[in-house]
């Protein structure tokens, strides 16, 4: 015998036989085949014999009648496996009982879940009206009474426990919470969860699930229940969304022909709403409760504990690889710093280096150019920290090639400002280069704008130098000229070359170091060589500074010549 079939939970009737009776299809309660959706017509169509054949009329519907993908105008004759469609239920039309059988909804085991590609807020606004249930959430250190319907509050509890166990991911969170959620309610027909973008804090779709295949990856959602939900926080109940006047018969509402819908928000640590769930149901015959609003609550709750969980753990994974990757830059970045002073016959070295953060953008570096010369450079780059170690590196890099090619001083800076300056940064080096010249016994002194040395000399005077010949850092502009000056080092003179974390050192009660306490630390410590007038000097720092953190990056170089 001929029949039609559905599978859609709208359709009471899933398999109705054909005989030479005519069959109407509507909302209204005489039609043999009722049809639960508000856009269908109270009679909406009809199948009817006519010989051997059948035939399908449309009876003037609002919204039309479809016919394998045609609208029907007038009587259409039915073949074999025809498609019917009325307002988005369809049904099958098949001539012999060897056609296909309609799977039973309660039993079906095809429900999927899948990422959502579009998301779709109706606008409309809340008007006056009750809502059937309603449910504050409590804080994030709260929990939900559970006096009331104790045992199926329980078994969410320990359903979705067993699935969260091991979830690893957000995806896997929260997906493990959609399909627990359809083993606790059986009459959902569909759910989804929404997440608030942290940058825009627009609500995008995260993932959907539904009880049966659904082609369209859109979701609708109302704005109404999302405002309510998770602005105010609650958790909100309708057992007729197409009728609460709450919802104002929106068109989201009216697409999916929702009878019965829950939603319940995620709310973080912070007690900031991240997200929400619902859950739709479209028969009105299988309606949520107010037992099952408040165990989807405390789902919800469980989701968001979850999700924090997760963000915390993310979090410590960041800095734990934040901290590698630290640490493996700082033991790079101290392979860039000399690693023993240079061989330069009556002259001894002393050297200090500390960057405020694992990496820093002071530099210093011994360049021998040959076994009576050497070039000893000292360099701040303006702030501190990754950036300014990376520059640091690009300094160091063009400093040995400027070196390498031009055998003055003063053509070598300028050709470190002009590449310096070539990278267009926002940033600029202070940049010290002294040439030491075992053969004359003279330094020479090329500074673009670096802090002035200072010059201890063997009869316990001090000369502190001033910035006369001091140009702009590298890296501001191009085609800057620079002076050098030279000194005749004496025997037991000291040069000390340093950067501004030495004299802004700064205490606890935000008062610097200053170069003139530096100078005069010098003094009182009667510090003759290299190595002790630089560690009267660090210690001056320490005794400056006592517990307070350093806020800036630390470079110290003490060039001596020796008295023998």
């Amino acid at each position: 015998m001929p029949y039609i079939t559905s599978n859609d939970p709208a359709v009471a009737r899933q398999k109705i036989a054909l005989g030479d009776d005519v069959i109407t299809f509507g909302r209204h309660p005489e039609c043999e085949v009722i049809i639960e959706v508000g856009a269908v017509s109270r009679k909406h169509a009809r199948i009817n014999k006519e010989g051997d054949f059948y035939f399908l009329t449309d009876l003037g519907s609002r919204n039309g009648t479809i016919l394998n993908g045609t609208p029907v105008d007038g009587s259409a004759k039915l073949e074999d496996g025809a498609e019917i469609t009325i307002c988005d239920v369809r049904f099958h039309f098949y001539k012999s009982e060897n056609g296909p059988v309609p799977v039973d909804r309660d039993i079906d085991d095809s429900s999927e879940r899948r990422r959502v590609r579009n998301f779709i807020i109706d606008e409309q606004k809340v008007n006056s009206g009750t809502v059937f249930g309603q449910l504050e959430i409590p804080s994030h250190h709260s929990a939900i009474d559970i006096s009331t319907g104790a045992s199926e509050k329980l078994k969410a509890i320990i359903t979705v426990t067993q699935a969260l166990r091991d979830a690893r991911e957000p995806d896997d969170i929260l997906g493990c919470v959609v399909d627990s959620l359809f083993k606790l309610f059986v009459e959902a027909d569909r759910g989804f969860v929404a997440m608030r973008n942290e940058t825009t804090g627009e609500i995008v779709p995260y993932l959907m699930k539904t009880r049966r295949g659904v082609d369209d990856e859109n979701v609708r959602i109302s704005r109404t229940i999302v405002n309510t939900v998770m602005e105010l926080q609650q958790a909100v109940l309708s057992s007729d969304a197409a009728e609460d006047s709450r919802f104002d018969m929106s068109q989201s509402l009216a697409d999916f022909r929702i009878r019965s819908m829950m939603a319940a928000p995620l709310v973080n640590a912070a007690g900031k709403s991240t997200g929400i769930i619902q859950i739709d149901s479209l028969r009105p015959a299988n309606a949520f409760s107010q037992d099952e609003l408040e165990v989807l609550a405390t789902v919800a709750m469980q989701a968001s504990a979850a999700l924090q969980k997760f963000e915390l753990y993310r979090v410590a994974e960041e800095t734990r690889r934040m901290e590698q990757d630290l640490k493996l830059a700082h033991e790079v970045q101290l392979r860039f710093l000399p690693d023993k002073p240079p061989a330069i016959d009556g002259f001894g070295f002393y050297s200090y280096y500390r960057p405020a953060t694992q990496v820093g953008g002071d530099y210093f570096d011994y360049v021998e150019l040959d076994e009576h010369r050497c070039a000893v450079i000292v360099a701040d780059v303006v702030g501190h920290g990754v950036a300014a170690a990376l520059l640091m590196a690009k300094v160091a890099a063009e400093s040995s090639f400027a070196l390498a090619i031009h055998s003055n001083p003063v053509k070598a800076v300028e050709a470190i400002n002009n590449a310096m300056s070539g990278l267009n940064l926002d940033k600029f080096v202070t940049f010290l280069l002294c040439m030491l010249d075992s053969r004359k016994d003279t330094i020479l002194f090329v500074n673009a704008g670096h802090m002035p040395p200072i010059v201890c000399r063997p009869d316990g005077s001090i000369l502190a130098m001033d910035e006369t010949n001091s140009g702009l850092p590298v890296g501001i502009m191009e085609d800057v000229s620079y002076d050098s000056i030279e000194l005749k080092l004496e025997p037991g003179s000291t040069v000390v070359l340093y950067t501004d974390g030495v004299n802004e050192a700064m205490n606890a009660a935000g008062d610097e170091l200053t170069t003139e306490r530096v100078i005069e630390e010098i003094r009182s410590s009667q510090a003759k060589t290299p190595e002790a007038i630089g560690k009267s000097i660090c210690e001056s720092i320490r005794r400056h500074v006592g517990d307070s953190p350093q806020t800036d990056d630390i470079c110290l170089v003490c060039i001596g010549r020796q008295t023998g």
